[in-house]
């Protein structure tokens, strides 16, 4: 039973990872034609929100000063699941898949983490109904180009 629990924790924290990356931010290093979609997003994101040009400032402001940390987070949790997965599909040790697995744990609890803290720092900035607004929005709204875009056959 144990074994079964882990590898549906691994699973979990595989698959979560899609729901807690944040939109591509301004210090990425983009493809060329990822600043138009970057572009379009946040138009989209205006729009449904009904922000002012002076909100989407401040909204870029707080995204702009997390954006370094959170860069950092996202390359750390995707090598380290890279790593757990090469383990798990080359036969690594159990004790191996342990320490990768809490290491991937971490980083998703510290993605989420600092998730937070730029939802706290926007939530000032927005309208109650903005608020509201934005809780119900879909997550895919704020996945990366590269993630939101089903898989190719």
């Amino acid at each position: 039973m144990r074994q079964i629990g882990s590898h549906w924790l691994v699973a979990l924290m595989l698959g979560s990872t899609l729901f807690v990356t944040t939109a591509a931010s301004a210090a990425d290093e983009a493809a060329p034609g990822a600043q138009s979609w970057r572009g379009r997003m946040m138009a989209r994101f205006q729009q449904q929100l009904g922000l002012t040009d002076a909100q989407m400032q401040s909204i870029s402001d707080v995204r702009a000063r997390h954006a370094a940390g959170q860069k950092q987070v996202r390359q750390s949790l995707h090598q380290a699941q890279s790593d757990l997965r090469q383990l798990a599909l080359n036969g690594g040790d159990p004790t191996a898949l342990q320490a990768k697995s809490a290491e991937v744990a971490q980083l998703l609890s510290q993605s989420v983490s600092m998730r937070v803290q730029t939802l706290q720092e926007i939530s000032p900035i927005l309208t109650p109904d903005q608020r509201v607004k934005l809780a119900q929005m879909s997550p895919r709204m704020f996945m990366h180009r590269h993630e939101a875009q089903p898989p190719a056959s």
